[in-house]
């Protein structure tokens, strides 16, 4: 059983909602899912996640028909095809920042003649082997997996150009907290600046038809991000929704 693939929602041409996962379950994805959402960030850069966490967790996605997308902690080609083989439809990196770095990203993600992913045929992805009879299976894959960059820096933006022109690059998912922190202003991820800088990125990247996404923990500020052309927005965690949940209920029943 798989949820659908992240190509195949933004074939769809609508926006998109979801989520970080951070709690070692399945159970946050199928709530997410139950709620509406459309995809789930398995989050091995700030989450507590081993391999075992990471695996049930997109099995969790894929039993409740929620998109996975697995963001690795680092430039890693291992972990990044190790995501991969795990059954996630997309990788994300955080902190991207020159074309090199890019070229890195896809040359682990991607088969020959793209790149140079680690061959396992006998793992999930495809179906520990039964999706894998023929070569078709790598041009399959190659065409399925996507491959999200994060921008996060002023670095990053300085080579935003050449960082676009990456072959099959798909998305570019902006990092606001770090973004703000390396402009001098940790934390403000709305001030005017920022979200000019913000905008920059977007408009960039929709010259050359690549998706834009975000990480809004607000309303206000999934709104904001919104009216700049971001399409896909990650919201908060599954970590940060559970708390202000209870802060929230505790709030209305004992008044405090």
């Amino acid at each position: 059983m798989r949820g659908p693939s992240f190509k195949e929602r933004m074939a769809e041409g609508r926006p998109m909602l979801g989520t970080f996962l951070q709690i070692p379950s399945g159970e946050p994805a199928e709530i997410a899912a139950s709620a509406g959402l459309d995809f789930g960030i398995v989050d091995t850069e700030h989450g507590m996640l081993g391999t075992d966490a990471s695996l049930e967790m997109i099995r969790g996605c894929d039993a409740a028909g929620l998109t996975t997308m697995y963001r690795v902690p680092l430039l890693d080609h291992h972990r990044i095809g190790l995501a991969l083989d795990m059954g996630a439809s997309a990788v994300m990196v955080p902190n991207v920042v020159n074309r090199e770095q890019a070229d890195l990203v896809m040359d682990a993600a991607k088969y020959h003649p793209v790149g140079s992913r680690g061959v396992c045929i006998f793992s999930r992805a495809p179906g520990y082997n039964a999706e894998a009879e023929g070569r078709g299976y790598y041009e399959r894959a190659n065409h399925e997996t996507a491959v999200i960059l994060q921008i996060e820096g002023m670095e990053g933006i300085a080579n935003l150009d050449s960082i676009l022109e990456t072959p099959h690059l798909d998305c570019i998912f902006i990092g606001p907290y770090d973004l703000s922190q390396s402009m001098g202003m940790p934390g403000a991820v709305t001030d005017d600046k920022v979200l000019d800088a913000m905008k920059d990125i977007v408009e960039r990247a929709a010259a050359r038809g690549i998706a834009m996404a975000n990480f809004p923990v607000t309303v206000e500020q999934a709104k904001k991000y919104r009216e700049i052309g971001v399409r896909f927005l990650a919201f908060g965690t599954d970590t940060l929704v559970l708390q202000r949940a209870y802060r929230d209920c505790r709030a209305a029943i004992l008044g405090d």
